[in-house]
């Protein structure tokens, strides 16, 4: 079975939503991801009960930096992961500090 590399940066790394989703804990490595920012976005937008939920912003600004944890997912588990996410975000790959490369939900550009 294929696998991917998911680089999180926000719930995806609590236990419960790991166990909803993936019916499994994942194992990860911690990582950073160059040339972006942490921002908050709200979910569902515009709506009255939303909740703030952190979105990473692509910079290109070598001085900014996401820290968080590079997870190994089975390839299909990844539409669970696209669901999840939803259409407030957009699935890429990038490059980590590492050289690994591994996909990342983004503020679409």
């Amino acid at each position: 079975m294929k696998t991917i590399e998911l680089f999180s940066y926000g719930t995806l790394q609590h236990n419960d939503i790991q166990d909803t989703l993936f019916k499994r804990q994942l194992h990860g490595t911690s990582e950073a991801l160059p040339g972006y920012k942490l921002g908050t976005i709200s979910v569902p937008e515009d709506h009255h009960k939303a909740q703030l939920y952190f979105i990473a912003i692509y910079t290109g600004q070598s001085q900014d930096s996401i820290d968080g944890i590079c997870y190994t997912i089975n390839q299909d588990e990844l539409p669970v992961v696209d669901e999840y996410e939803g259409t407030s975000y957009e699935r890429v790959e990038v490059a980590l500090k590492s050289g690994k490369k591994a996909l990342v939900y983004r503020k679409p550009v």
